[in-house]
């Protein structure tokens, strides 16, 4: 063979080859199946569940975190795969769908995700939601009765910053 030969095949293998190693990178970015997101709502509202404010599903905030969601790498996949564990704690445990649980029962598992591994996805569904769910949610002014305040900091301030706090009663 000569040496033309030679270069000119290992030239088409290594086009070849960087299209085949080209191949599972594009499969990797490729969307997942969509899995439904049904315990998603229940999930928000066990760790801001309604009292004297409204429960994050009431203020919109499952729409909020899955747009969130949509600008951040495999943050979509981490909620699909949260809600599937959810379900499927749930049915293991209550034999039912975890949005149809009582509160006591889902706050039981979500107990459990919350004590998982670091590193678990349980673990990061948790935390990962919780963090920002609590960045949207205390952002919403129906959230703010419950803090015992009325209006943000800026640029009013607060005149009585040295007092307690006081819950203020929804009219």
């Amino acid at each position: 063979m000569k040496r033309r030969e030679i270069i000119k095949k290992g030239l088409k293998s290594i086009a070849l080859f960087s299209i085949v190693a080209n191949l599972p990178v594009a499969n990797a970015a490729m969307p997942f199946a969509r899995v439904p997101l049904t315990s998603f709502v229940a999930f928000i509202d066990t760790l801001i569940p309604a009292d004297i404010t409204p429960s994050a599903s009431q203020l919109g905030m499952q729409q909020r975190l899955v747009n969130h969601a949509k600008t951040i790498e495999n943050y979509s996949r981490l909620l699909e795969l949260g809600c599937q564990w959810l379900d499927a704690q749930s049915k293991t445990i209550y034999q039912q769908n975890f949005e149809m649980l009582t509160y006591q029962q889902r706050e039981a598992i979500v107990t459990i995700a919350e004590a998982s591994p670091k590193n678990a996805i349980p673990k990061m569904f948790f935390d990962r939601v919780l963090s920002d769910l609590f960045v949207f949610y205390y952002a919403h002014p129906a959230a703010w009765p419950g803090l015992g305040i009325d209006s943000p900091p800026q640029p009013k301030g607060y005149a009585d910053y040295m007092k307690k706090p006081a819950r203020k009663v929804r009219a």
